[in-house]
């Protein structure tokens, strides 16, 4: 009985994770190109200033889809969907930004909120 109620309470952890976890947030932004520790953006934030977000990791099919590493969309809009997540390591912690989908906006288009 113990071994099905265990069983159970992990069942409903994956299928119910904490809210805080892996939320995904919406920003739109323009591709300025890739730094040194990951992909940098021009985004607008909820007050509708401008401010330079840098992204750690974007998805392999996104890049296979969007090759960012090359000059190619530097200076073209998006709409950037990302979860944030802190990795652990034995003496430090670090939040970690990941671009789990993409999607490039026509000119004059813009994220409806």
């Amino acid at each position: 009985m113990r071994t099905v109620l265990f069983f159970i309470f992990l069942t409903s952890l994956a299928i119910f994770p904490h809210q805080g976890m892996d939320q995904i947030k919406k920003v739109e932004g323009v591709f300025l190109g890739r730094v040194e520790n990951g992909y940098s953006f021009c985004c607008k934030t909820a007050l509708s200033k401008e401010e330079i977000v840098v992204f750690d990791e974007i998805l392999s099919v996104i890049l296979e889809k969007y090759p960012l590493h090359t000059d190619k969309h530097i200076g073209e809009n998006f709409i950037i969907s990302f979860i944030e997540n802190n990795r652990v390591w034995e003496d430090s912690s670090k939040k970690i930004s990941t671009v789990i989908r993409l999607q490039k906006l026509m000119p004059g288009q813009h994220l409806k909120e």
